[in-house]
């Protein structure tokens, strides 16, 4: 059981590292306003609807990426039951990109292929880490 939730905790732990570099390297590429209030609903939405279907389309790919490493690191920890904590992990990770979509506005497409292809991320990661 703690061999489970160790790997959950290393996974989810990956998939977040991959999030912050993501998270970095798009604002670097699509800087937002320098006097950016974050507080400030309609700024934030405004600042949110400037940005193009190309970096929505990055940062998806950036957060697919967090859920597939976070499996193959689960998996990897624990090949017994590398399933259980592969998809856990995606589901973790999941409700982290759920609670970005209350905080700040996305796209409807971004939010309904996040909950589609999370979870099978996280599961081909755990397979890669576990390919017998």
């Amino acid at each position: 059981m703690l061999k489970k939730f160790l790997s959950v905790i290393a996974g989810v732990a990956a998939g977040v590292l991959v999030v912050f570099a993501g998270d970095y390297l798009s604002h670097l590429i699509y800087p937002p306003p320098a006097n950016l209030n974050y507080n400030d609903t309609e700024a934030l939405k405004a600042y949110v609807m400037s940005i193009s279907t190309y970096m929505w389309a990055i940062m998806l790919g950036y957060w697919l990426l967090s859920s597939l490493l976070g499996g193959f690191v689960a998996g990897k920890l624990n090949p017994q039951d590398w399933k259980i904590s592969a998809l856990f992990t995606g589901l973790l990770l999941l409700a982290g990109a759920a609670s970005n979509f209350v905080a700040i506005p996305h796209p409807l497409w971004m939010m309904v292929a996040a909950v589609i292809l999370y979870l099978p991320a996280a599961w081909l990661g755990g397979k890669l880490a576990n390919p017998k």
